[in-house]
């Protein structure tokens, strides 16, 4: 006989994976002092606390993360269940959960869900895109099987987290080809910059190596986006820092150049990272497992 109450439990999964009582309540049709009473039962039952209720929602204990892990690994196979016996047919291909960093170009993703789709057929891929808090909070709660990140949070994933390196790829000065001038590196303090975020990796590599050229530069443009980025370059609005993914083809045609034909030590590095946990569904199982051995970008295209 199972001592707690299934139903509580799932509750307490939904909570979680909703962010809230409040947006729970809407998923389960229940009103919050029922939801937040059946919460209390289960933590009672358990003898262990498990929610930390804040004003932005709701947080794991260390208790509430084991016992979130497990029901993760449960009830999306409940879920599965239904579908398939609802249905009569085989379940439906496994949907792969792909989260990125927000700042990341967008065909270096769209590289990452090729790869994925390439495993098998019928494989589909789920993308969302976010800041770093937004990506561990994806992690914690079991909402993203795989991340692309452009900082490491493995460490403050702690000892759950998996990572790997997949890329360090380098960054090049460009602008358009209508831009006249190319005496290197003194062209970036006479002409406008477009850059990425104050905090984002890729911008304190450049803002070291403006300082240590001596170069006082006229930003014009702070981005979160390289797409953006990238379309300001091409009309002409200054020079940009960029990857070979989002200029390779532009260079071919002639509509950017280069500022520098060798690599100036400014790199981008991308980490994948998934969960050491067992994964519900054995086909994610086993595209997480091969993306973690497998998957690379080539630094250079």
């Amino acid at each position: 006989m199972v001592p707690i109450n299934l139903h509580q439990l799932y509750y307490f999964w939904v909570i979680v994976k909703c962010g809230s009582i409040t947006s729970a309540t809407k998923c389960l049709f229940l009103s919050q002092s029922t939801l937040s009473k059946q919460l209390k039962q289960l933590e009672t039952a358990l003898g262990r606390g498990l929610l930390v209720r804040t004003r932005q929602g709701v947080t794991l204990t260390q208790e509430g993360r084991l016992a979130f892990s497990y029901c993760d690994r449960i009830f999306p196979q409940v879920e599965e269940l239904i579908a398939l016996l609802r249905s009569g047919v085989a379940a439906q291909a496994p949907m792969v959960r792909l989260a990125v960093g927000r700042s990341i170009a967008r065909d270096k993703v769209l590289a990452l869900a090729r790869f994925i789709k390439g495993m098998g057929e019928g494989i589909m891929v789920k993308v969302v895109s976010g800041t770093p808090d937004d990506l561990k909070d994806a992690f914690v709660r079991r909402m993203a099987d795989v991340i692309l990140s452009d900082v490491d949070l493995s460490d403050s994933l702690g000892r759950d987290c998996r990572a790997r390196l997949v890329a360090s790829i380098p960054h090049h000065f460009v602008s358009s080809s209508k831009i006249k001038g190319r005496d290197f590196p003194g062209i970036l303090g006479r002409m406008p910059l477009i850059l990425r975020s104050v905090d984002n990796p890729v911008r304190k590599e450049v803002d070291y190596f403006l300082r240590s050229n001596k170069i006082t530069p006229n930003i014009v443009a702070e981005l979160d986006s390289p797409d953006l980025i990238l379309a300001m370059v091409l009309a002409g609005e200054g020079i940009g820092l960029l990857d070979p993914y989002s200029i390779s083809n532009h260079i071919e045609h002639g509509r950017i150049v280069k500022l520098h034909s060798r690599p100036i030590g400014i790199r981008e590095n991308l980490w994948l990272l998934c969960s050491q946990q067992p994964f519900a569904n054995a086909q994610v199982q086993a595209v997480v497992d091969t993306l973690m051995s497998r998957f690379k970008l080539n630094p250079e295209i």
